[in-house]
């Protein structure tokens, strides 16, 4: 699996991000993890929200919500993923899972190549989830910092799914990670391979108003376990975006709030999107 080529000095960005407000059981759980670990959970998002951010939901596709297992899980896994944007984001489908009772909240999807435990961990259900055959779907409201025409680029591994007011409009999944009744495909007028992960898929091009707020759904998920890594991206078109020495495009990272980062692999000094409360 390639990783995303986040570079090490965004590492120390990542440890930044705070989880504030803990409950003195989850201070307790935390105490004993690194700096590290406590970073990656970072990726996930805050359990406390501090302004309009997306708001991640955690589901485990292998048990009920009643802790049963789902016949045929593994088999099944895209299956339900593809039967959930397709019904339009219809989260009765997704209430037949486990669900974490506790979102967390982002403005931002940049998470570095890492063990796939630490999802789990992060949303307060690795006694009860194993780091498999999960997903986190993230919504919000939202509007571009200006008017224009805009695509979603970006990659996870393995699933990533991103909708505008319903609509699929980027599938950056692994390329075996299929949603035939879905069926998206790739806009022929791809861009560049991307610096920030060489596997990156380009959406289908939107026009969007500063003043107009649009639904945003992603999901993120992963199948065998192991590794967990990915980033979204977007690009505005009639924009100039740099090069690196690899002939690789340096995209701007999907941002709701300012949050500098120190990367070469994407940017992060454009005004940020707005999100909706």
């Amino acid at each position: 699996m390639t990783a995303l080529r986040l570079v090490s000095s965004a590492c120390p960005a990542l440890r930044r991000f705070a989880r504030v407000g803990l409950g003195a059981l989850l201070l307790l759980a935390t105490a004993a993890l690194s700096p590290a670990q406590t970073a990656n959970e970072a990726a996930f998002g805050a359990v406390e929200r501090t302004g309009p951010t997306l708001i991640g939901i955690f589901y485990d596709l292998k048990q009920s919500q009643q802790r049963q297992t789902i016949q045929d899980f593994g088999g099944r896994y895209l299956a339900h993923i593809d039967e959930f944007v397709t019904s339009g984001f219809d989260e009765a489908i997704f209430n037949r899972f486990f669900r974490a009772a506790l979102p967390l909240y982002t403005t931002q999807l940049a998470i570095p190549n890492m063990s796939a435990d630490v999802a789990p961990r992060a949303f307060g259900v690795e006694s009860v989830v194993k780091p498999r055959f999960w997903v986190v779907h993230y919504k919000a409201q939202i509007a571009p910092p200006a008017d224009g025409t805009y695509r979603f680029v970006g990659n996870f591994d393995d699933v990533l799914l991103v909708a505008i007011n319903r609509k699929v409009v980027l599938d950056g999944s692994r390329p075996d990670s299929r949603f035939p009744r879905l069926g998206w495909t790739e806009p022929p007028d791809r861009g560049p391979k991307v610096a920030a992960n060489d596997l990156s898929r380009y959406g289908d091009w939107i026009d969007l108003k500063a003043d107009k707020p649009v639904d945003i759904d992603i999901l993120i998920g992963e199948r065998p376990g192991g590794h967990f890594h990915g980033v979204l991206l977007y690009q505005k078109r009639g924009e100039t975006y740099p090069m690196n020495a690899k002939g690789e495009i340096i995209l701007p990272l999907f941002q709701l709030a300012p949050k500098p980062m120190d990367s070469a692999v994407f940017l992060t000094d454009r005004p940020p999107w707005r999100a909706f409360e």
